[in-house]
């Protein structure tokens, strides 16, 4: 590889890097600027509100995840040993993404079982 094409080619990410950086600081500089000028007129700071965490919606996409990853596990494991496997990924995917599915559906009827 020409060495310039090198240090053409690392040059790239470093670049996009310090420029992603340099545009944090500099948008962070600006929010300040802008809560100091309303303390500075006496206006209130508008609060933040902080992000709820639905558990249901985070139990639903937990066991979600963790059928889909079971799904490609396995399909993986067949695939080691199977030769004709063209719909064996998509078909596990989709069965223990399901299954998942299923399984947060029984867990949350239970959860609110328990909370009556």
């Amino acid at each position: 590889m020409d060495p310039r094409a090198a240090i053409v080619a690392m040059s790239i990410p470093i670049t996009a890097i310090l420029g992603f950086v340099g545009l944090m600081i500099i948008l962070r500089k600006f929010d300040n600027d802008e809560k100091m000028a309303m303390i500075e007129k006496g206006m209130t700071l508008p609060q933040k509100q902080r992000a709820n965490v639905n558990p249901v919606s985070a139990l639903r996409w937990g066991c979600l995840f963790v059928g889909v990853g079971l799904g490609i596990f396995i399909a993986n494991m067949i695939a080691s040993v199977k030769q004709d496997n063209e719909a064996l990924y998509p078909a596990l995917i989709m069965i223990f993404g399901g299954a998942g599915l299923l399984v947060s559906y029984f867990i949350q009827l239970k959860l609110d079982e328990r909370a009556k």
